[in-house]
């Protein structure tokens, strides 16, 4: 335990506070009776006492529920889901991000451990509290570490960590228990800091010119990584892509974004349940996705030929693996662009 731990807030009412057993017994075993060894995994437990807005809150959030993986499942796996929602919460809601995860240690599903002896910090290292989870892809991409393609420019020119986008606001949620990741009203926009980037007006040629049809990351994103068979515990590889394609959501503001292979296969669940996603060809197996590599000029900015008649950075029929989602033939793009 770092000595300064003793000193700060969480540490005044002594560790039977959060940890509860009984500090008064002489032995050990009876001292330990009831420990909690990590209580800030149930919120409602410890942190609700101090922190009762944000408990309120995270309860809902996608950060606790894992509910935009969930509802992709339920979809997937539809009717067969009240079989299949013991397994995902054995499986992947296990991972949740509870209130320690961030503040105090790093997710026992990422070997676990405290970020800086007990030490409860109101915004953790990047590396290591966002890191833990999402350094598959997520920071090397934003970081740099990709070799021979820079970092994102946010982190690049300002060092900007993760919560100078995604607020706390987004991050503890706000009370709604939104669907996915893209219906949460405070995510991460463009426009918030680029307001000239809208279409509707823009001074930027090209912004005017491709209208609202075209999602930012198109052109303003560098390659990004892509999973393959990752959920079948062998044979999992990972490679760098680029591939244009046309959005999967309804809801979607635009026509063309960047899609990203995710490493969801037919096959996944049946170690614990045969045929568990009789609905597996309802949800593409290529995703909409927002790659965290940022740059102001990229080769797409540079000519417009760069995009129009260059067939490779799109995804076409023929990139399909056809063992994998028939939904996926919804979001190609089989007519590439012609030279402009």
């Amino acid at each position: 335990m770092n000595q300064a731990f003793l000193t700060r807030t969480h540490a005044m009412d002594g560790c039977e506070t959060c940890h509860k057993g009984d500090p008064k017994a002489g032995g050990k075993e009876v001292a330990h009776k009831g420990l909690v060894a990590r209580p800030s995994r149930d919120p409602d437990a410890v942190c609700v006492a101090c922190h009762e807005k944000e408990v309120s809150n995270v309860k809902t959030s996608l950060h606790f529920t894992v509910r935009g993986d969930e509802n992709l499942m339920k979809i997937r796996s539809s009717p067969r889901w009240p079989e299949v929602q013991p397994i995902f919460q054995q499986a992947c809601q296990s991972c949740h991000a509870s209130c320690g995860d961030c503040h105090v240690s790093k997710a026992k599903s990422a070997r676990g451990g405290l970020i800086d002896g007990h030490i409860f910090s109101k915004r953790p290292p990047m590396e290591v509290a966002c890191g833990t989870c999402h350094g598959g892809r997520v920071l090397p991409e934003y970081t740099g570490r990709n070799e021979g393609f820079p970092p994102d420019v946010h982190y690049q020119k300002a060092k900007m960590d993760c919560v100078a986008c995604h607020s706390s606001t987004q991050l503890h949620g706000d009370g709604t228990a939104y669907p996915n990741r893209h219906a949460v009203k405070t995510k991460p926009q463009c426009i918030s800091c680029h307001p000239n980037a809208k279409a509707a007006g823009s001074p930027i040629e090209q912004h005017a010119v491709h209208g609202d049809k075209i999602n930012c990351v198109v052109c303003h994103s560098t390659v990004y990584k892509g999973c393959e068979s990752c959920h079948l515990g062998e044979g999992a590889k990972s490679s760098l892509q680029f591939k244009i394609g046309k959005s999967s959501r309804p809801d979607a503001p635009y026509q063309y974004t960047l899609l990203r292979h995710v490493p969801t296969v037919r096959t996944m669940l049946d170690p614990k349940l045969k045929d568990a996603m009789p609905s597996y060809d309802a949800v593409p197996t290529w995703k909409d996705t927002t790659p965290h590599n940022v740059q102001r000029k990229t080769p797409r900015t540079a000519t417009c030929n760069s995009c129009h008649g260059n067939a490779r950075i799109f995804l076409k029929p023929g990139d399909l693996n056809p063992v994998e989602s028939a939904a996926n033939t919804k979001v190609v793009v089989p007519a590439v662009p012609a030279p402009r």
